[in-house]
C-alpha cells in the first residue's frame, strides 16, 4: 500500500515519487503550493481601488510615471529583441510579459501588483508561502489580458468556456521575479502607507471615544 499524501487530511496515495497525491501535485504546480487556494477579482477588488484612489489623490506624484517608465523600457527593449539564451523559461517569460504588454498596459499591471502587496499585508495567511503569492501574483497579472485563456463551447449548451493557460513552474518563477523587481518596491511602499494612516485613524477613533466618556 502507497503512503497517503503529506497534505493534511487527504487520504490520497503519493503519486510517484512525490510526497503528494497526483490532485495535490497539480495544485502545487498551478498555484506554487499544494494548500494555496486562488486569489480572486474579488478577493482583489478592495485593494485595487486602495491604489487607484492613492494614484487619483496624487496624480502628479512621480512614482506613478516612474513605474509607467520601467514597464515601457522593459518590454519595448524585448519587444525589439527577445534575449538570446538556452534556457527555454527564461524565452517563455518574456514572450509572457511582451505580449502582456500588447494587450495591457503598465499602469494596469502595476496597479494589480501594488494590491497584491496590499492583500498580502492585510492578511498574510491568505498565502501559503513566498511562492503561493508569487504565482497568484502572476496569475493575477495575467488575467488582466484575454489572451491568457483558451476558449471553447460546451458539448451540450453551447456556452463559451475558457481556462487559462498554464505557464511552467519555472516561467512562472521567472515572471514573477521580473515583475517584483520592476513593481515590488512600489508595493511594500504604498503597503506602508497605508498601514500608517489605517493606525492613524484607529488613533483618531480611540480619541474621540475617550473625549466622549469624558463628558458627563
Amino acid at each position: 500500500m502507497k503512503p497517503r499524501c503529506r497534505v493534511n487530511g487527504c487520504a490520497n496515495a503519493r503519486a510517484g515519487h512525490s510526497l503528494l497525491c497526483s490532485k495535490h501535485r497539480s495544485r502545487k504546480r498551478r498555484h506554487g503550493h499544494e494548500e494555496q487556494r486562488t486569489i480572486s477579482k474579488s478577493d482583489l477588488k478592495p485593494f485595487i481601488e486602495k491604489v487607484q484612489a492613492r494614484i487619483a489623490k496624487q496624480p502628479d506624484a512621480k512614482l506613478w510615471s516612474v513605474l509607467d517608465q520601467r514597464w515601457d523600457i522593459v518590454t519595448s527593449k524585448w519587444r525589439a529583441e527577445l534575449p538570446t539564451t538556452i534556457y527555454r523559461y527564461v524565452r517563455a517569460g518574456t514572450k509572457e510579459l511582451v505580449r502582456l504588454a500588447d494587450t495591457v498596459s503598465g499602469r494596469d499591471v502595476a496597479v494589480t501588483v501594488i494590491a497584491m502587496y496590499l492583500l498580502q499585508a492585510n492578511d498574510p495567511r491568505l498565502f501559503r508561502n513566498e511562492m503561493g503569492f508569487r504565482t497568484q501574483l502572476v496569475r493575477r497579472v495575467r488575467t488582466l489580458s484575454s489572451t491568457s485563456f483558451s476558449r471553447w463551447s460546451g458539448a451540450s449548451d453551447g456556452r463559451e468556456r475558457r481556462a487559462m493557460k498554464e505557464l511552467e513552474p519555472r516561467t512562472v518563477e521567472y515572471l514573477s521575479a521580473l515583475l517584483v523587481k520592476l513593481f515590488g518596491p512600489a508595493g511594500v511602499r504604498v503597503a506602508q502607507l497605508e498601514r500608517r494612516e489605517e493606525e492613524e485613524q484607529r488613533k483618531e477613533q480611540l480619541a474621540f471615544y475617550e473625549a466622549l466618556g469624558e463628558v458627563e
